[in-house]
């Protein structure tokens, strides 16, 4: 408790310090007020009460969770910062494809500034796709009563209004990160999920028939995910380096390989790739065509592939699964290079213990990374997934009757995107502290 105090002291006495968290909370509250301005052309009654019928029958209660509140009002911020994200990983892929962004990554911060004017240019079409996409779902999951999709204008206007607050987003992301801190991007995001859980939660207590047990149980729930996510995110594998001059040992190190070298990107990619066969059936039935063929695949996908689903079909989970492997071992490689890493190794003079310097500890760096990568995605996929096999568990589908539903506070990658900011952000503030310390000396 004394530790705690004398951090706290610490923390208010930085003015520095103190200056940034302000700015941080203040964008962050900006931002949830924009949650609450809806775009034009939309029936406000229809939505608020499509949307809670929509979550409360589970069929996009996720989705509408996990944006905070933004989806309820169809908000103008409504598609997030998802195509911000989008736009990143995908020139971070292309950095190792295209010699020019490669270029640019080993520039330092010159290099990256120009790949961020780079990710700003893509966001913006990539957003206005998803908001022309957005429109369709919004209104196909409220029965047509949200947005009249039959009138092209309408619907590329308000997917344009969409893509500018999803610029928005990016803007204030931009701001909390040069002058606030931590990432504004996971910031931004870290606000959206707790929103959403704050606002699950209360209508899980409120509505449930043993206000106590749901309690016990949301926190059962929420104490597993964070220390398995803690376990996922912090493990690591060390390899002991040393390092020789003149044939001589002078310095031994550890070469730290975390478990799940990736983050959360294999998550976001695998959902996309599992949700776009879905998001083109929702635009198939939409439009209605004539053939007969066409709709009836269209309705098939629907049923199978509705990973939003609280209880998607088997084979959105094992698609699911499947993928966030595939993506953990593909964007590992991209990020990581064994040859790279080896060849540092062997220019500063150092070897592992029992490896050849050169091509082959490249070989025993590269099977250590295989075998965390299996490992770490399924962890990941776990993590997805959990929510999914909470209502195929037979003895937690009675506790949940007993308890009159299932009170499942967030989405499992959720939790894992909170542990991985709140332990941002505190590397951040010990950052400032160490640094006041090293200025007043």
């Amino acid at each position: 408790m004394k530790k705690f105090v004398r951090k706290a002291n610490e923390i208010l006495n930085n003015k520095s310090l103190m200056k940034k968290l302000y700015r941080t909370l203040g964008i962050l509250a900006i931002y949830r007020l924009l949650v609450f301005v809806p775009v034009p052309f939309v029936d406000i009654q229809n939505l608020m009460n499509g949307t809670l019928e929509a979550g409360a029958a589970g069929g996009f209660g996720y989705l509408i969770m996990l944006m905070g509140g933004a989806l309820s009002n169809f908000a103008l911020v409504a598609i997030g910062v998802s195509p911000y994200i989008t736009a990143s990983i995908i020139l971070q892929l292309l950095s190792s494809v295209i010699p020019h962004l490669e270029q640019l990554t080993e520039q330092g911060e010159v290099g990256q500034a120009k790949i961020n004017q780079y990710t700003r240019y893509l966001t913006f079409p990539m957003a206005f796709v998803q908001g022309i996409g957005m429109v369709f779902i919004m209104n196909s999951m409220l029965g047509g009563a949200a947005i009249d999709t039959g009138n092209l204008g309408i619907v590329v206007l308000t997917a344009f209004i969409l893509s500018v607050g999803s610029m928005l987003l990016m803007r204030l992301g931009e701001v909390i990160t040069e002058k606030g801190i931590s990432n504004g991007i996971s910031m931004l995001i870290f606000a959206s999920i707790v929103s959403g859980i704050v606002q699950q939660a209360y209508t899980s207590l409120t509505t449930g028939n043993n206000r106590l047990a749901v309690l016990f149980f949301m926190l059962a729930i929420v104490l597993v995910l964070i220390l398995l996510s803690i376990f996922i995110l912090k493990s690591t594998k060390e390899i002991p380096v040393i390092y020789a001059r003149s044939g001589k040992v002078q310095q031994s190190s550890i070469l730290p390989i975390p478990l799940n070298p990736v983050g959360m990107v294999p998550i976001i990619f695998a959902m996309a790739f599992v949700s776009f066969p879905y998001l083109i059936s929702q635009l198939i039935t939409q439009f209605q065509p004539a053939n007969e063929k066409l709709m009836a695949i269209a309705n098939r996908v629907q049923i199978n592939l509705n990973i939003y689903s609280q209880s998607p079909g088997r084979i959105a989970i094992l698609l699911y699964i499947i993928f966030i492997v595939a993506f953990t071992f593909l964007y590992t490689l991209i990020t990581f290079s064994p040859d790279r890493i080896s060849d540092n190794i062997q220019k500063r003079g150092g070897f592992v213990p029992g490896i050849r310097p050169g091509k082959a500890t490249a070989q025993y760096i590269n099977s250590i990374l295989m075998h965390l990568c299996l490992r770490g995605g399924l962890g990941l996929a776990l993590v997805a997934i959990y929510s999914y096999l909470l209502n195929r568990i037979p003895f937690i589908t009675d506790i949940a009757q007993t308890l009159g539903g299932m009170p499942v506070v967030v989405a499992g990658s959720g939790i894992i995107i909170i542990v991985g900011v709140v332990q941002d952000l505190l590397n951040k503030v010990d950052t400032e502290l160490v640094m006041a310390k090293y200025e007043k000396y």
